[in-house]
């Protein structure tokens, strides 16, 4: 059962990268056709498992254009945070954590006290936005026409993080680590 699992996780995260899919539970289906198992019947494997996946097939299979992708997903996203300085903006998501895709979103959490601001804010700076609420009561901002799919969700000053966002990088931050992977590419 445990091979199946980890067999499983291995196959979605090929199916996500190579696909550039954003819906996992389609990935961990076709994973399960793919090997002939019900996904009905058959134990998924958690996020974890196909995130430990993805770093993986990264680390065989993605090389010098998995940096380059990587890295300008993060310029893109130093870019974004620089303009909204006063809602104190951090990078959150696989993009801060390191093992996105190229389909994967720039994410970044935003503080105020009201979303409209945040909303205004990136019209006036000539972004084409859709307005949504996550599941956990707070807005989402998606960037409709973006190099990368970008959202924005939106916080109000205490409001709770959202937990499943393990790296968190500031503005600040994300230069210093740009800087460094220049240094490296040197």
């Amino acid at each position: 059962m445990t091979h199946d699992r980890e067999t499983l996780a291995a196959i979605a995260a090929r199916l996500i990268v190579e696909s550039e899919l954003t819906d996992w539970s389609l990935a961990r289906r076709k994973a399960a056709e793919h090997l002939g198992l019900s996904a009905r019947s058959t134990p998924m494997p958690s996020d974890d498992e196909i995130i430990a996946e993805i770093r993986t097939h990264h680390s065989l299979y993605g090389g010098e254009e998995h940096v380059t992708q990587l890295h300008a997903q993060r310029e893109l996203a130093l870019e974004a945070m620089r303009l909204l300085p006063r809602f104190a903006p951090q990078l959150v998501g696989p993009v801060a954590e390191g093992w996105a895709h190229a389909g994967s979103d720039i994410v970044i959490e935003v503080f105020a006290e009201n979303s409209k601001d945040v909303e205004i804010e990136l019209v006036n700076l000539g972004a084409d936005i859709d307005a949504r609420t996550t599941r956990d009561g707070a807005s989402e901002l998606r960037i409709v026409d973006a190099d990368w799919p970008m959202r924005f969700i939106v916080r109000e000053p205490g409001q709770r993080r959202d937990s499943r966002f393990v790296a968190r990088m500031s503005a600040t931050e994300l230069a210093r680590q740009l800087a460094g992977d220049l240094a490296v590419d040197r």
